[in-house]
């Protein structure tokens, strides 16, 4: 699939996100009114996250997948860092309100109501949310979307607190707390999720390497190449979905500029085979001539 198909895609999955988030809310709304039902309403609440994480994934996505500019030259791939790491910060702030409700809820003995008509509302969700997640998975099969297995990811989890739901309030008409209790799980789940999301995010923001496994693929593909005699400097992060890799590397200072180049050409493209969409910059070094090396990798 082209570059132009890969991004038109990832836009209108997130155009569908917005849709279906929309239609989910407004459901779990009047199941809610009808019901008082905490476990409802803390699956509400994850809904209201989820329009507002589409709204802004699409506003991202428009910058994101913008190419280089001259103030951009990396690109534009953090916008989807700051997205995630803002994110992570408002789930939290969602889940102890929820946290907060249930617990409220379970103290004072709250009964729930049309137990039948909010368990049919719950089912729809269900359905919606199981059909976008399948072409959620189609989609990042197809672009390797960051910022869609993101999407994808919390979707599922609300396919599986759906359920959940649905079981609290089957429940529900024989043991009263055990609404509040399920609305209690799913608001340490919305903070646990949050706090993943945070990590990431000012993984990528901080520039954090490659793990140490990545590091050994990159090492091991500059070993197959007999001309390098060494690797200094080499430094790894990502972007967003996007990887970065530079490192200088060591030859026979005998060899020609064009030699050198092409060997480089080589190795970048053997790397981006293996990490794919990224970017490789190479600099070439006499053997025997480096100073000042802050990092030598074994080959």
């Amino acid at each position: 699939m082209s570059e132009i198909k890969e991004h038109n895609l990832i836009k209108f999955a997130s155009y569908v996100s917005v849709i279906i988030a929309s239609i989910i809310l407004s459901i779990k709304i009047y199941g809610w009114i009808i019901t008082g039902s905490q476990s409802v309403l803390a699956s509400l609440i994850d809904s209201m996250l989820d329009i507002s994480s589409s709204l802004i994934n699409l506003i991202v996505i428009h910058f994101a997948l913008r190419p280089p500019d001259y103030n951009h030259r990396f690109g534009h791939e953090k916008f989807q860092d700051l997205t995630v790491f803002s994110q992570s910060i408002f789930f939290l702030a969602s889940g102890l309100f929820t946290l907060s409700s249930s617990v409220k809820a379970l103290f004072c003995h709250s009964p729930l109501k049309n137990i039948d008509a909010a368990s049919y509302s719950m089912y729809c969700c269900c359905a919606l949310t199981l059909a976008f997640v399948c072409f959620q998975s189609y989609v990042v099969r197809k672009t390797n979307s960051k910022l869609i297995a993101i999407d994808k990811l919390h979707y599922f989890t609300d396919f599986l607190t759906d359920i959940a739901v649905i079981i609290s309030i089957k429940l529900s008409a024989s043991i009263w707390y055990l609404d509040s209790l399920f609305g209690v799980a799913i608001s340490f789940y919305i903070m646990y999720f949050s706090v993943v999301l945070f990590k990431q995010a000012i993984k990528n923001l901080a520039d954090e390497e490659f793990g140490e496994e990545d590091r050994a693929k990159i090492l091991f593909i500059l070993s197959q190449h007999k001309e390098i005699k060494g690797v200094h400097e080499l430094k790894t992060r990502y972007a967003a979905s996007k990887p970065f890799i530079q490192c200088h590397l060591e030859m026979d200072g005998n060899m020609s500029l064009y030699e050198a180049h092409v060997i480089s050409d080589k190795i970048s493209s053997d790397l981006l085979s293996v990490f794919k969409g990224g970017e490789v910059t190479i600099h070439q070094d006499p053997a025997g001539t480096e100073e000042n090396v802050n990092y030598r990798e074994e080959i």
